[in-house]
């Protein structure tokens, strides 16, 4: 069974906080670094293969299309993220359709969704994205049910 395996690492982080079984919190620094990993498991190499992330279930955070992306030609990423946003390319083939965004603003707080919509059904992995000062205290979010 294909499912989305999901973790988070930062750089300069200051929190990592799982959110449930299917959301991952991450709180981080203004101005820092922030890695959101996505990956399939079991692994596939996915160089070939269609991802999709999207902050709030709209804005075209990176979309990769079997070697298509926003950063070597392909069109639509929202403005707020053009020129901070890259890929692992040599990770591909592990499977890892992990996203950097560099030098985090507060406006870039958000749902982060990671999306292989083929084939169906889609598989999906979720970050929620706090950007601002960092805080040391511990929060439990639960997912509604």
């Amino acid at each position: 069974m294909l499912v989305v395996c999901l973790s988070c690492f930062l750089i300069n982080y200051c929190m990592f906080l799982s959110s449930g079984p299917d959301v991952i919190k991450m709180v981080v620094k203004e101005g820092d670094d922030a890695i959101l990993s996505c990956s399939l498991s079991p692994r596939e190499n996915i160089v070939q293969k269609l991802f999709d992330w999207k902050r709030d279930g709209q804005k075209e955070v990176f979309l990769y299309d079997a070697g298509v992306h926003y950063n070597n030609g392909r069109t639509g990423q929202d403005e707020q993220f053009r020129g901070r946003v890259s890929h692992f390319p040599d990770q591909l083939q592990f499977g890892d359709a992990s996203i950097v965004i560099r030098n985090t603003k507060v406006t870039d707080s958000g749902n982060y969704t990671c999306d292989f919509p083929r084939p169906q059904p889609i598989r999906r992995g979720l970050i929620e994205l706090v950007v601002g000062e960092c805080f040391y205290e511990t929060v439990i979010k639960s997912p509604a049910h």
